[in-house]
């Protein structure tokens, strides 16, 4: 178990990307659309039960699909630890070297409009980033600096803005493992290690206050309490009452409503529910990554996913034989499709205009464009 933590912990932290704060490379200008004006679709209520997949296929037959390589203008880095969000017509990505923490490009043409957020150890620098989605038009993003654990608004102009918001410590982790999620002013959902193992909390800022409550508890096994055996992807959609959390060591995903009164559990691994057949995580490269990202759209919620060891995969991108699926789902955890891309690395998905974006951890050209 000492083992796997200090992989895991390794795997979690290596990466980064580009805008400092005040003398930054400024963004280019980027002509602003009028927004849109998207109806959500009501979803009829969540049915809170454990439905088993286990040699079943609920997909149907699997949809291939060939990666188009993008042109991503002047910006060259390598992919590491990336993180990507499409947020009008701008795709936001996190990388984890070549200087800086984010840059911002323009869809659909990929024009390179500038990079934020220098990596280093001083004041305002970052050294583990993460991008934090918000439902807020007027910026980008949040950005979170694991370490300090310090929130920033993400402006449209590149600038990063600290914003102060204190979130509770459970751990005491040097680095912060939260994943966080922004859905209204001074209100954030997120998922963090504690001592049990992981859970969802939600934290609002009241004028000078903010108040945090458990919302679930994502532990498999009472017996099991490491953190690192719950690691996952983890997504919120606001507007339809909904989020949900994809392990990364097992083949389950959990879908809940925000106050998780609700809870319906998609088990690949099982047949039926047992406390004691959920495996005991003895090391991370001798176990299969199930999910390995996950995006909100607002209709739907796309699951990225590997089925191999670390080191399965490795040889066959050696040889190759790079490939990853997508599986897609409604908010109420019904199988919708299942998407076989012919790369591997990070995903980020446009579901208006039905394309899946990935950053190729094997090109010297990394973007990638998938149509659906």
């Amino acid at each position: 178990m000492k083992n796997l933590f200090v992989c895991c912990f390794i795997m979690l932290f290596v990466g980064s990307c580009v805008f400092e704060n005040k003398k930054q490379q400024p963004v280019a200008e980027a002509v602003e659309p009028e927004p849109d004006i998207e109806e959500v679709k009501t979803l009829p209520p969540l049915e809170g039960d454990e439905v088993y997949y286990k040699n079943k296929d609920p997909f149907g037959e699997v949809v291939n699909l060939t990666g188009q390589q993008l042109d991503n203008d002047t910006a060259i880095f390598k992919v590491s630890g990336s993180q990507m969000l499409v947020k009008g017509d701008r795709i936001i990505v996190k990388n984890g070297i070549n200087g800086h923490a984010f840059m911002q490009f323009s869809l659909p043409d990929m024009r390179f409009l500038g990079h934020s957020g220098r990596l280093g150890n001083g004041p305002d620098e970052f050294v583990f980033a993460s991008l934090v989605p918000s439902p807020d038009t007027s910026i980008l993003a949040y950005t979170f600096e694991m370490t300090n654990r310090k929130l920033y608004r993400y402006e449209k102009s590149g600038e990063l803005i600290p914003y102060p918001f204190k979130f509770s410590e459970l751990t005491a982790l040097v680095a912060s493992e939260k994943q966080i999620v922004n859905i209204a002013p001074g209100d954030f959902i997120y998922v963090d290690a504690t001592p049990k193992g992981k859970s969802v909390f939600r934290s609002v800022k009241t004028g000078d206050s903010i108040t945090t409550q458990e919302v679930f508890n994502l532990t498999l096994n009472k017996r099991q309490k490491s953190w690192v055996a719950y690691t996952g992807d983890f997504v919120v959609n606001s507007a339809q009452n909904r989020m949900a959390y994809a392990y990364k060591y097992y083949k389950i995903i959990k879908f809940m409503n925000l106050e998780a009164q609700t809870v319906k559990t998609i088990n690949f691994e099982q047949e039926e529910f047992d406390d004691g057949s959920v495996r005991i995580i003895n090391g991370a490269d001798r176990n299969v990554t199930h999910y390995w990202g996950a995006c909100a759209g607002n209709d739907y919620v796309y699951f990225l996913y590997s089925g191999r060891t670390p080191v399965q995969v490795m040889s066959d991108n050696n040889k190759g034989q790079t490939y990853m699926y997508v599986e897609q789902y409604d908010w109420n955890g019904n199988p919708v499709h299942k998407y076989r891309l012919d790369k591997w690395g990070y995903f980020t998905v446009d579901e208006k205009n039905n394309k899946i974006y990935m950053l190729s951890t094997n090109d010297d050209d990394p973007f990638f464009l998938f149509s659906f």
